[in-house]
């Protein structure tokens, strides 16, 4: 596939209470055998992306172990495999990760080192099923700087918990609003999305030199 993979990790919630204190949400056991990133790893390796980098931060131990000790998702090629970014202190930066953004900026240079023209970024605490072929022909398709795969919740959900989205007919983002207090739409946002190589590092160079 044309396209690696960034899987965002690193993120706590105060609604899993007791069960995320000593570990991240992402390495939640599901099912037993399985936690919670082996759904998105799985949906990398069907696809077809052979390089894989995952950021972790918060109580990132029983993650990163369970990284570690895993060997099934065959990311192991010369060409590709699977990277663990966590913060690093250093003479420059002395920061925890501040987001989602910054993340991906104190990790910039992996994105330049890459040659994959697109990313593919996710979420590492989603339990879904997808192939991310058809999704990146569609973004190449319309010529899009983003891609941003959407879901209609389901009737009584709350949307406050999500990102939603307004399109107009040809699937065109018009708004995109951070958990709402009030939602005026049941499109949301699932945390996919799809971008150019060199756009993406482009952007955070850009967010970089405005403090942001």
């Amino acid at each position: 596939m044309k396209a690696l993979g960034i899987i965002l990790a690193g993120g706590n919630s105060s609604r899993m209470k007791n069960l995320t204190d000593k570990r991240a949400i992402s390495a939640m056991p599901v099912g037993c055998s399985y936690r919670s990133i082996d759904f998105t790893l799985s949906n990398m390796t069907n696809s077809h992306i052979q390089t894989v980098a995952v950021l972790s931060q918060y109580n990132a131990r029983s993650l990163n172990e369970h990284l570690n000790s895993s060997k099934w998702w065959n990311f192991g090629r010369k060409q590709g495999g699977l990277f663990l970014f966590t913060p690093t202190v250093t003479a420059d930066n002395s920061w925890w990760y501040r987001g989602t953004a910054d993340a991906m900026w104190q990790n910039i240079d992996f994105l330049k080192r890459r040659h994959e023209p697109y990313v593919v970024i996710a979420s590492g605490d989603c339990v879904y099923k997808m192939d991310f072929n058809p999704v990146l022909e569609y973004h190449i398709s319309k010529q899009a700087d983003i891609t941003l795969v959407c879901a209609k919740a389901p009737e009584g959900d709350d949307l406050t918990r999500y990102g939603t989205v307004k399109l107009d007919e040809d699937g065109l983002l018009l708004d995109f609003e951070e958990k709402p207090m009030v939602a005026h739409s049941n499109i949301v946002s699932t945390g996919v999305y799809i971008i150019r190589r060199r756009k993406l590092i482009e952007l955070l160079e850009q967010c970089n030199q405005e403090g942001r």
